[in-house]
């Protein structure tokens, strides 16, 4: 029974935070029951929770496995070339589709990707190296990109360059690197300790298995709360990040195929780090762009929760 939960547990995770979403989005009903000040945003929760999953990850690697290779050049350069690409051919047809494509494209490299690729056995090292770089060099891109095109979503896409730089940093960085940094003291002072948590790698997917509800119940809300007038929009903004997020995983496993990386290529470029990205659409673009990330959130869980259910059928 356990096994068969284990195998669709990503499919009914995410069912249940679409069906329950008003449930989980009230998460200081949940909270209220044994804290003092009660949380009310999931994406507070998320964070910690993506936290402990990562120091679990990291446990896992050596810092000496971490080293940049040929692999990463790739997908660097798919990933830039691929947002400018996109945005170019679809801005004449919907300037909207053609922003929220840049968006879901240029997003860095989820920092829940190390967890998914150890879950499916991919390689770790491979993808933490690119995932906590991407993040980095975005931090310094996306900014200059921005401004560049001329984006002027709201009052504080008039935020200058520094600044914009360093809101981005402080959101990014501190989830990227702090469990990575905290894996290596924990291994140097007090390797029993990290030893315990290295051997408890199952832990991340069960964490995983709850965040998944709770980023679907999040963006179920949101996309209810839409208003009817901009539903057609939103459909074909919804539409192209599908189309964004299934090339990018099926291009990101071709080109890790030819490096002996298939599964950590795929989760480098198709797996995003959809928080930012949405942050970012909605700070420098129309409102209606942050759709394309948010929507982006269910269709990189349906593809990791398909490839979850196919490793674990195949390791039976």
């Amino acid at each position: 029974m356990l096994k068969f939960f284990k195998t669709y547990a990503l499919f009914i995770s995410m069912m249940f935070g679409i069906v329950a979403h008003n449930l989980f989005t009230d998460v200081s009903f949940i909270t209220s029951h044994f804290m003092d000040e009660p949380l009310k945003d999931i994406t507070f929760i998320t964070k910690y929770m993506l936290f402990v999953m990562l120091l679990i990850t990291y446990c896992k690697i050596s810092p000496k496995q971490m080293k940049a290779n040929h692999l990463h050049y790739w997908l660097a350069g798919i990933q830039l070339g691929g947002c400018i690409l996109a945005y170019a051919l679809l801005y004449h047809f919907n300037q909207h589709a053609a922003e929220g494509a840049l968006i879901c494209i240029l997003a860095p490299t989820a920092t829940s990707a190390p967890v998914i690729t150890g879950l499916l056995g991919g390689n770790v090292a491979c993808l933490a190296t690119y995932s906590i770089s991407s993040n980095l060099a975005i931090a310094i891109i996306a900014p200059l990109a921005f401004s560049l095109l001329g984006a002027h979503g709201t009052a504080e896409a008039d935020l200058s360059f520094l600044e914009a730089f360093f809101i981005i940093c402080i959101k990014v960085v501190p989830l990227a690197l702090f469990p990575f940094i905290l894996a290596i003291l924990l291994k140097r002072f007090v390797p029993k300790v990290h030893e315990y948590i290295r051997t408890r790698q199952s832990i991340s997917f069960w964490l995983w298995v709850l965040a998944l509800a709770l980023l679907m119940a999040r963006t179920t809300t949101d996309l209810l709360k839409m208003d009817a007038t901009l539903q057609r929009s939103a459909l074909c903004v919804a539409g192209i990040a599908l189309v964004v997020c299934l090339l990018l995983f099926a291009t990101g496993r071709r080109v890790g195929k030819r490096f002996d990386n298939t599964i950590a290529g795929g989760q480098a470029l198709g797996q995003k780090n959809t928080i930012l990205a949405i942050w970012m659409a909605q700070t420098f673009f129309n409102p209606i762009v942050a759709i394309a990330p948010a929507s982006y959130v269910l269709w990189q869980n349906l593809v990791n929760s398909f490839q979850m259910w196919n490793h674990n059928r195949k390791a039976k």
